[in-house]
């Protein structure tokens, strides 16, 4: 079940709270990289095994757009999460909490990459619409789980960077949810698992 960047803005903007957030003004909205099929099977897991109408069905990446001389180190993300993710009943299994954790830190980081590259074609020093890839891996990644995560539900993912030094990059994560029913457009938003991880760039070798 593939879905684009138009059918999770759709779905997303039927659900009241979910469509104030994406109403606000100067956003950029965008799907993240991770969730298109590729022929090296690079991103399967996200874009194939966890992109299905049982597992996460709707992904939508947003953040104020920024001047090209602007940093960006923050930006939310929208998943909604169906049964076929869960440990417990009703309940999301937490090896995909952590999962989610470190794919939100990843689409940072990819946001991050493809936002510099679009500089540089804009300056005259690259080509094309994206960049090529991203080399940076997991180093380590810290979850603390902090409340249950209720399914079918939508989760609220909020990430920035916090560190950078050498080739390494800190960044922090967190997966929030909404008390309630999701047709209710007010409510408390409730945190429910925080990670910390560290990526690094390798030296020479990708993978």
């Amino acid at each position: 079940m593939a879905t684009d960047l138009s059918s999770s803005h759709a779905y997303f903007s039927s659900i009241p709270w979910t469509s104030r957030l994406l109403a606000a003004p100067n956003l950029r909205l965008s799907a993240p990289q991770s969730r298109t099929p590729k022929s090296s099977t690079e991103d399967s897991l996200f874009a194939t095994t966890l992109a299905t109408s049982s597992t996460i069905p709707h992904c939508i990446i947003y953040y104020p757009r920024s001047s090209a001389s602007t940093d960006l180190n923050s930006l939310s993300i929208l998943f909604k999460i169906e049964h076929g993710c869960n440990g417990y009943p009703h309940t999301l299994h937490g090896g995909i909490v952590a999962t989610l954790l470190d794919e939100s830190m990843g689409m940072l980081l990819q946001e991050i990459t493809d936002k510099k590259h679009l500089e540089l074609v804009a300056g005259g020093h690259a080509q094309g619409e994206i960049a090529a890839g991203m080399d940076a891996f997991t180093k380590t990644l810290n979850v603390e789980f902090l409340a249950p995560i209720k399914t079918p539900k939508v989760i609220l993912a909020k990430v920035r960077v916090v560190e950078r030094r050498g080739r390494g990059i800190k960044l922090v994560a967190r997966l929030l949810q909404k008390k309630g029913l999701e047709e209710e457009l007010d409510g408390e938003l409730v945190e429910c698992a925080r990670g910390e991880g560290v990526f690094v760039t390798p030296r020479r070798a990708k993978l």
